[in-house]
């Protein structure tokens, strides 16, 4: 068991400092190559190169925390329990720099023992770079690594050769170049759901407005309700104003997942801000109560989004419209005997 410490919990919170606040970040420097520095060594440099990877093994778990620091270490179970973690944690301020210097000591000592060429290092990730003519190879470092006490994660470990990858790049070391490593996922399809998502948001953000009116908290009640019938018809009230729609046959789909009656009351919701569209007293900014008697449809206004792919893309449509009139819409909830658009739902 490895238990875990949010060592910046609480946060500003003045009668409980955390742990971290007591650490000054700056006292625990380390270097890290990251992808700019491998690159202007590679452009600077005339190669070519061999190059090899070398791991450690749980490197923070290497590297343990002093007793005096203990007491702040310690994380209670449910039982009561108290787990004491005696080694640096991720969530330290001082974690990087911790494991970082003893790192940082590690690549001086390596290179200076094998006459490499550089040494590049991210986290427990070190790249080696040699000249051709250098005899060193991954196992004498693994072996020096482990008489110095540093565990080393021997399957991670790559001998040199022309090509190696390091933080997320293929490096060339025989032609002084990197590239991309290919992607294994490339060759699949996009799934279908994918692509429509992705055509919402381009349309999304190619339309964005950036000025927009901020609805009113304080909701408008305008007698607004609507139902629906998976036999009939959908029926929207507002006011002494309403519609109704007869359903087409074959409106459920073809295929699964066929629409439902949670669909048609959101589809009755949309139809009621058409209508409130074309009434002369909606304003923008406003924010308008909207009665049902369909709980999914409720919590479909409340989340702005449902796991049903039709309510779903329903509810699109729904915020579009919205934000195009910048009006705003509060769900309240009506029992079926109490909405008043059942009595004029199956009447023509």
């Amino acid at each position: 068991m490895k238990p875990i410490n949010d060592l910046s919990f609480p946060r500003n919170d003045p009668q409980t400092p955390s742990v971290n606040s007591f650490v000054d970040k700056s006292e625990f420097k380390t270097t890290w190559d990251n992808f700019c520095m491998v690159a202007q060594f590679f452009r600077s440099t005339p190669g070519p190169f061999k190059l090899a990877l070398f791991e450690w093994e749980k490197a923070y778990r290497q590297i343990p925390t002093a007793p005096a620091q203990w007491p702040y270490l310690m994380v209670k179970d449910l039982k009561g329990d108290l787990f004491l973690d005696t080694r640096i944690t991720f969530g330290g301020v001082a974690g990087c720099g911790s494991f970082g210097r003893p790192a940082d000591a590690w690549k001086r000592l390596m290179q200076h023992k094998f006459n490499d060429k550089m040494i590049f290092h991210w986290v427990d990730n070190n790249l080696f770079v040699k000249r051709l003519e250098s005899d060193c190879t991954i196992s004498k470092v693994v072996d020096r690594s482990m008489a110095l006490g540093v565990l080393t994660n021997k399957e991670k470990c790559s001998d040199f050769s022309d090509k190696q990858k390091y933080i997320g790049f293929v490096w060339n070391g025989k032609e002084t170049t990197q590239k991309f490593e290919r992607a294994g996922l490339t060759t699949l399809q996009v799934p279908m759901d994918v692509k429509t998502d992705l055509k919402f948001w381009m349309a999304t953000l190619q339309s964005y407005d950036s000025t927009r009116l901020v609805p009113t908290p304080n909701k408008q009640e305008i007698s607004w309700v609507g139902d629906a019938s998976t036999s009939f018809r959908i029926g929207v009230l507002i006011g002494n104003r309403w519609s109704q729609l007869r359903l087409k046959e074959g409106w459920e789909g073809l295929e699964k997942p066929y629409r439902n009656i949670a669909w048609l009351e959101t589809v009755a919701l949309r139809v009621g801000i058409f209508m409130l569209q074309e009434l002369p007293w909606s304003r923008r900014g406003s924010n308008f109560v909207v009665w049902t008697d369909n709980t999914t449809t409720g919590s479909v206004l409340v989340a702005r989004k449902s796991r049903n792919v039709h309510i779903n893309n329903e509810w699109k449509q729904i915020q579009n419209l919205l934000v195009t009139l910048q009006l705003d819409v509060t769900p309240k909830r009506v029992i079926s005997k109490e909405n008043i658009a059942d009595e004029f739902l199956f009447h023509a």
